[in-house]
């Protein structure tokens, strides 16, 4: 099984990288779909061949010969299953239209590309682990041009409903569950599904909470980040990281994650500059600006999501948050063999990004002479080398 999961989170992530999403990939997110939901009903000896034969490196590829092989034993599979019902993009604008009243304006494939990813879990994966997913997915490729978080909240409370489970729809649950959609994972799954379609779970879902979305919606714009896209070019060139001891607030530059990363990598990588833009924009923020715990977390929690670089974003993002609180006045208690269990925890959604800042960062007293920012990041790849070195094996190759 774990070769399975490993594939399944490559083509994951090479659906929500790849530029543009091209047809080889829709098939083989569809077709891995169709292995996933019949997993459990393949023989021993069919799941053992499918997995020496799913090679994480060349997903589409292996995932094409494998169907040519072992494709209708797979459909048969598939067939058996009692299978998880997922929104589709018709059911995703549908939400979005009912609950701001206005048709959605689509960012690009995004939508296509959240509703082909929301089923790709492993096989094992109960209702709450599935609901977290999906949550997570549209957040994070964002497919609407504004209004994310409370279309992505209705999909996922539909989804619960479509599969006769419930959660809490009070704006603190719901503001609660953006931030670390991983709360979901302990939902379970009640004996009967609804019989409801899922226009009709959305409908029912807007009449009950549809203020309550529309409230956590309007909270997390309050305190939201800052895009580098919305902001205007004139607070753009003022707000400019100006690293050193003269700045109250000391920030990393996009050169400064480009030296990181091709430090730990050995060798210039190739990046996404937008990508690398965004991940740096999200240092700042309106509101507490000051406190350096929660924009640390902010850029990590930032920089995880866009991964700018072809190779080493994890690496990369362990070095550069230690170096970010470093440099502004704090030591990181984290060592240096659990560091990546660390990072992991929190790429994966099961640790909130400013409990695992809080859980390792004391406050120290700085020296009149700061130390500059090289110096500490080659402490830090001396005292971290066995994690940079687990994060990279663990990490699959980017697409920029």
């Amino acid at each position: 099984m774990t070769e399975l999961n490993r594939f399944i989170e490559s083509l994951r992530e090479l659906i929500f990288n790849a530029e543009p999403l091209d047809e080889s990939l829709r098939q083989a997110g569809l077709a891995l779909r169709m292995l996933i939901e019949g997993w459990a009903h393949l023989s021993d000896e069919t799941r053992k061949r499918l997995s020496a034969n799913l090679d994480p490196s060349a997903p589409a590829d292996s995932l094409e010969q494998v169907f040519r092989i072992e494709g209708k034993a797979i459909a048969r599979a598939s067939a058996q299953a009692a299978s998880y019902r997922y929104p589709t993009s018709r059911d995703a604008l549908h939400a979005y239209a009912l609950l701001y009243g206005v048709s959605a304006v689509l960012r690009g494939d995004c939508l296509e590309r959240a509703c082909l990813l929301a089923p790709l879990v492993v096989p094992e994966a109960e209702l709450g682990a599935r609901a977290s997913h999906l949550l997570e997915v549209f957040l994070r490729l964002q497919p609407f041009a504004q209004d994310q978080s409370g279309s992505a909240l209705l999909l996922t409370l539909a989804f619960l409903h479509a599969h006769g489970a419930d959660y809490p729809a009070d704006v603190a649950s719901l503001h609660a569950l953006v931030e670390n959609p991983s709360r979901l994972q302990s939902v379970a799954a009640p004996a009967s599904p609804s019989p409801l379609t899922y226009p009709e779970l959305i409908e029912r879902v807007v009449a009950d909470s549809k203020a309550t979305l529309i409230a956590v919606e309007n909270s997390l714009r309050r305190q939201a980040l800052v895009p580098l896209s919305n902001l205007p070019a004139t607070l753009r060139t003022a707000l400019q990281p100006v690293p050193g001891p003269s700045s109250e607030w000391r920030y990393l530059t996009l050169q400064d994650l480009i030296w990181i990363n091709t430090e730990i990598m050995g060798r210039p990588q190739p990046y996404s500059y937008e990508r690398l833009e965004e991940a740096t924009y999200y240092q700042y923020s309106y509101r507490q600006s000051r406190d350096v715990l929660l924009n640390c977390a902010r850029f990590l929690w930032g920089y995880l999501k866009y991964r700018p670089f072809a190779q080493g974003n994890y690496a990369t993002a362990l070095i550069a948050t230690l170096t970010l609180l470093h440099i502004n006045g704090y030591e990181a208690f984290l060592a240096p063999e659990h560091a990546a269990d660390w990072l992991l925890q929190i790429a994966q959604r099961q640790k909130h990004p400013l409990d695992a800042i809080r859980q390792i960062a004391r406050l120290t007293h700085p020296s009149k002479q700061p130390i500059p920012l090289r110096e500490h990041v080659h402490h830090l790849l001396e005292q971290y080398e066995p994690a940079l070195h687990a994060l990279n094996t663990h990490e699959t190759p980017l697409p920029v």
